[in-house]
């Protein structure tokens, strides 16, 4: 029996050289290079970020987001044309063909992928194994810095510490500048606290929820503080796709009044010592434990072990630093969850096998190191790896 071509299964030809058409042109017939198929997003938004490609005869390069349809009229029937998030799609990638949608953005590609797979007598889609993407397929030729450092630990760890401390030290002037124009050091921490809780898709949001409810206006009761963020939070567009039940936005504001209301948070403003030790009682903590005032207001567990360790890592020791009490930079913190997009940056640096817990997992530091040299050299050079700065003979 023949299988249905999936829409991931279109992702993967996308993503993987060895299965992507060396060729390919627009709907247009304009002639479209890949140079880099872009970061596979496992999060709500278009299905590859930073995209870069080469189109025409002038090989005018262009750099943006790639979504990624079986057929054309998917992206209308998604409600993609008047979503912001995907305003910088630069290329539409459909396995079908089909009108090509009126709301794309201006400039935008479209290429009908399918008509390249199907004439290939070497191609059958019940060879590409689902479960190898994003991460066990990456392109073949591996990234300079593997090679400089991947098979020297020392030098991986030196690079990852110094881009983990750079981004605490940006963390830190962000939030000395807010307290500088506040003046209300409470409200800033509580504000920071509930970004980190509001996670990447809707840490913005959740800065906004603890604005409408001042930590000095949160009401003492778990039940009404539970109640308040709530209210505050309807008034907020939440990313929810991808979501599981027990972490949706809700779950997470209700455990917030719990957090704020329950424990000692507030007094880790105060912290200047980010030894293990110190950091394990920070995060015993924040977790708070199964206390029976959270279970009676059906709260549950309140934080888990690797969300607190990313306040400590984005909130604590970065509010110490902006505040001068912090003498020593810690070259270890908790660790937090691996995100995908941490790991997929990890294969790049470290190489396709390499260890996640003994290379960085096992330390928060340098998974924020690995975040840090993403976003200042990986996203600024790609594809052009060979002019990356990290390695400009000094």
């Amino acid at each position: 029996m023949r299988r249905e071509i999936s829409e991931r299964h279109v992702q993967a030809i996308w993503y993987d050289a060895a299965l992507r058409p060396s060729r390919l042109v627009t709907r247009r017939g304009s002639e479209v290079r890949v140079l880099d198929p872009g970061e596979w997003n496992p999060c709500a938004g278009p299905d590859f970020r930073n995209a870069v490609l080469e189109i025409g005869p002038e090989r005018r390069r262009v750099s943006g987001d790639v979504e990624i349809h079986v057929s054309p009229g998917d992206w209308e029937l998604h409600g993609h044309g008047s979503d912001p998030n995907y305003r910088d799609v630069v290329a539409h990638v459909t396995w079908r063909c089909g009108p090509v949608p009126e709301s794309l953005p201006p400039g935008a590609v479209s290429i009908w992928i399918g008509r390249f797979m199907t004439s290939r007598v070497d191609f059958s889609i019940d060879r590409i194994d689902l479960s190898a993407y994003p991460f066990a397929a990456l392109p073949l030729d591996g990234r300079p810095c593997e090679s400089l450092v991947g098979h020297d630990p020392d030098k991986a760890r030196q690079t990852l510490v110094a881009f983990g401390r750079r981004r605490l030290e940006i963390k830190a002037k962000r939030i000395a500048g807010r307290l500088r124009e506040t003046h209300a050091r409470r409200q800033v921490f509580y504000e920071e606290v509930m970004t980190a809780l509001g996670y990447s898709r809707n840490a913005e949001a959740f800065r906004r929820v603890a604005a409408r409810v001042p930590i000095d206006d949160m009401p003492d009761d778990v039940g009404a503080a539970k109640t308040a963020l709530l209210v505050a939070g309807g008034f907020e567009m939440m990313a929810r796709s991808g979501s599981r039940p027990e972490n949706t936005p809700e779950r997470r504001l209700a455990g917030a009044a719990a957090v704020f209301r329950l424990t000692d948070t507030m007094s880790l403003a105060d912290v200047s010592d980010f030894s293990r030790k110190s950091c394990d009682m920070m995060v015993a903590t924040m977790r708070g434990g199964r206390d029976a005032k959270a279970a009676e207001a059906g709260l549950g567990s309140l934080m888990g072990r690797g969300r607190a360790a990313a306040v400590i890592a984005n909130v604590i020791v970065p509010f110490a630093m902006a505040e001068g009490h912090a003498p020593v930079l810690p070259d270890w913190l908790p660790p937090e969850d691996v995100s995908r997009p941490v790991r997929l940056a990890a294969f790049r640096f470290f190489g396709r096998d390499h260890n996640p817990a003994r290379c960085y997992a096992s330390n928060g530091l340098l998974i924020q190191g690995l975040i840090q040299l993403h976003r200042d050299l990986c996203l600024a050079y790609h594809p052009d790896c060979d002019r990356c700065t990290l390695f400009v003979p000094q």
